[in-house]
């Protein structure tokens, strides 16, 4: 990617929302953990955190999808 070509990747699952595997509620654990870490650490978050944006992949794993619109967080509003 670069600032005028975005470069996407398919990713295979089902929503998280829509899952009936056994493992949703941790990857809902892990998705809230991805979220405050981007939020309060790293300082960038992605900004459409929607149910069809949580991908629970064929492997088990949580992929959020849709990163068109991203903040940077300021460093005073981030956890110390």
């Amino acid at each position: 990617s670069t600032g005028h070509v975005l470069t996407t990747e398919w990713v295979n699952g089902e929503r998280l929302a829509d899952s009936d595997a056994g493992d949703v509620p941790r990857l809902c654990g892990v998705a809230l953990n991805a979220y405050l870490t981007m939020l309060l650490d790293t300082g960038v978050l992605h900004c459409d955190p929607h149910p069809g944006n949580l991908l629970r992949t064929t492997d088990g794993k949580l992929c959020i999808l849709d990163w068109g619109m991203v903040l940077e967080v300021p460093t005073e509003l981030q956890l110390s």
